[in-house]
């Protein structure tokens, strides 16, 4: 029986499901976490899940957690590892692995056979996705020397390569467009597709019939409008640092500020777009890397999967000016994606519902219910919360392409 492998790579992550390759039926899951990280670094961003204190990594196999001894180095390193945990089951045979990309810009908007010519190719747009593609292409590197089949890559923009013109150009000279492709290209793109899918079985409808607004609220955010099935915008644009404020990103500002900070504050644009990407969003207004913490300091008690609130331990030691700090920042997060619904709430003839996705937006209700306070909508609509399967809407994509 032929098999499908997904691999789906975060920075310190590596994510994977096996699908049956005639009808996509799933066969197992993985997650390994933590990877690379030191024992002073060993407190990844929250995003409401399982706590990830301590320096050993986390590795998960059919949902069941597999104690390391170890810290994993690196993905290959954890590549190996899903390759040991395969050759065990003797049944299982790869014909077939699909590597979620961030970013391909207007070159890489469909699936492609992955090479190492190719992978040299999307490497380029490297720089417009640092915290994803570099890592997207080593596991897409490492891969191909581990698995001797067909391998092909989806890119995380394909579900926005039709966003009308007026959504998709900035107001800049088109030379710039024309050139050297500067336009929004939207992401997150797997798990849009995905709550569009849910949100249409929830709804009883068919996909080309829903107008709905899709939030996936994660380490990384986005908000987009789809409207008869097609998204029409999406908050994030020329690169994934845009749009809404997120954990470590600082979303949309000014432009002239990266001015500014470079002849006032005497930074260096490496030093900028390092601010950008690591340490701006709700670390930068508090200094604290996970949500939960954040949360906590603002008043709000942190109730994982398990139900019992007791089982996740804040790293913090509070204060009056850190839990003023954590209200602002939530304060901030919150507003801005109130703003982006209002404003996507316009574009459409009428709005089905509002869907939420993402490590944030699935788990975490006091979020949800502070985005709704407040906020004055021309009417009531459905809230509709999706557990997106980005793995199987890659194969789904793979098998119709």
């Amino acid at each position: 029986m032929k098999h499908i492998l997904v691999l789906n790579s975060g920075s310190t992550s590596l994510k994977f499901k096996i699908f049956n390759y005639q009808n996509l039926k799933e066969i197992h899951n993985g997650l390994i976490e933590k990877i690379g990280l030191s024992p002073q670094s060993h407190r990844k961003s929250g995003t409401g899940g399982i706590p990830s204190a301590g320096k050993n990594s986390i590795i998960k196999f059919d949902n069941t957690i597999i104690n390391s001894k170890k810290s994993i180095k690196s993905h290959q390193e954890a590549l190996k590892i899903v390759k040991e945990f395969l050759v065990e089951k003797t049944q299982i045979n790869i014909s077939l692995v699909i590597h979620r990309v961030v970013h391909g810009g207007t070159e890489f908007n469909k699936p492609v056979k992955l090479n190492s010519k190719i992978i040299t190719k999307i490497s380029k747009y490297n720089n417009l996705a640092p915290l994803h593609n570099p890592i997207n292409l080593k596991v897409a590197k490492y891969s191909l020397e581990l698995w001797k089949t067909k391998q092909i890559a989806v890119f995380d923009i394909m579900f926005f390569k039709n966003l009308p013109p007026i959504a998709y150009l900035y107001p800049l000279p088109l030379k710039y467009y024309k050139k050297w492709n500067i336009r929004k290209f939207g992401f997150h793109g797997f798990s849009h597709q995905g709550m569009l899918q849910g949100s249409a079985k929830i709804l009883k409808k068919k996909e080309d019939k829903c107008n709905i607004i899709t939030c996936h609220l994660g380490g990384g955010s986005s908000i987009s409008a789809i409207k008869n099935g097609k998204a029409v915008e999406i908050s994030m644009g020329f690169s994934p640092v845009s749009g809404l404020m997120m954990m470590t990103r600082s979303g949309d500002i000014d432009p002239a500020i990266i001015f500014h900070l470079k002849n006032q504050a005497k930074l260096s644009l490496p030093e900028i777009y390092e601010l950008l990407n690591h340490n701006s969003g709700l670390k930068g207004i508090t200094q604290i890397n996970d949500l939960r913490d954040i949360m906590i300091l603002a008043g709000y008690k942190i109730t994982l999967p398990t139900g019992r609130q007791e089982d996740y331990k804040p790293n913090i030691k509070a204060n009056k000016e850190k839990k003023a700090l954590a209200k602002l920042a939530l304060d901030l997060f919150i507003y801005r994606i109130q703003r982006h619904i209002s404003s996507y709430i316009t574009l459409l003839p009428k709005v089905d519902a509002i869907v939420f996705s993402g490590g944030i937006g699935e788990r975490n209700s006091d979020i949800r219910n502070l985005i709704f306070k407040n906020i004055y909508l021309p009417q009531k609509y459905k809230k509709i919360i999706v557990k997106c399967d980005e793995e199987k809407v890659m194969a789904q994509i793979v098998s119709k392409s």
